[in-house]
């Protein structure tokens, strides 16, 4: 995310295949948290910081609120305490 990278870099970075990495880029860029530029040979991979912060900020939330069934949950069921009868 710092630094654009090539497709052949990140490949280096992961032990999989230089296929099974772009794959991995694609379905990245499907969902807009990459961005590839094409330049001559080579595909260089730039991060989407804003898309991953919207992403972060939309998992923060259902976490939120599953935490929150969570909590509700516990206060529903008895405790479970080793000893108790």
């Amino acid at each position: 995310m710092r630094q654009p990278h090539n497709v052949s870099t990140l490949a280096g970075f992961y032990d999989m295949s230089f296929a099974a990495v772009q794959k991995h880029v694609a379905i990245l860029e499907r969902a807009a948290l990459v961005r590839k530029e094409r330049r001559g040979r080579e595909q260089i991979v730039h991060g989407n910081p804003a898309t991953i912060r919207r992403a972060r900020h939309l998992l923060d939330q259902f976490e939120a609120v599953w935490q929150a069934r969570i909590d509700q949950l516990d206060q529903l069921l008895p405790s479970s305490r080793k000893g108790d009868t």
